[in-house]
């Protein structure tokens, strides 16, 4: 992998790498790049797919309503109430 790629990986991930740290993830990258293309060439014809290692069931309990704190309790404790709701500061900006 070239420097160039792995400064344009840095920028879209808004990393600030040292050019030291360039060289090294340039290189690693490669290893990682030259492994996997090595594994491309194994013949995998008789090999059946695989989703799970293990042979697992997942093992939840059923969901259970309970009410931990009055609704008057939760807005009492809230810094601002807009229409008896919770008011909280915007997550996305709306652009004009």
């Amino acid at each position: 992998m070239q420097k160039e790629q792995i400064e344009h990986l840095a920028k879209l991930a808004k990393m600030d790498l040292s050019e030291a740290e360039k060289e090294k993830y340039a290189e690693q990258f490669g290893e990682i790049i030259s492994f996997v293309e090595q594994l491309g060439e194994l013949d995998t014809r008789d090999v059946l797919p695989l989703s799970q290692v293990v042979e697992q069931k997942n093992i939840v309990r059923p969901d259970e309503e309970k009410l931990i704190f009055s609704v008057d309790a939760v807005l009492a404790e809230a810094p601002e109430l807009e229409k008896n709701q919770i008011k909280v500061k915007a997550v996305f900006a709306h652009k004009k």
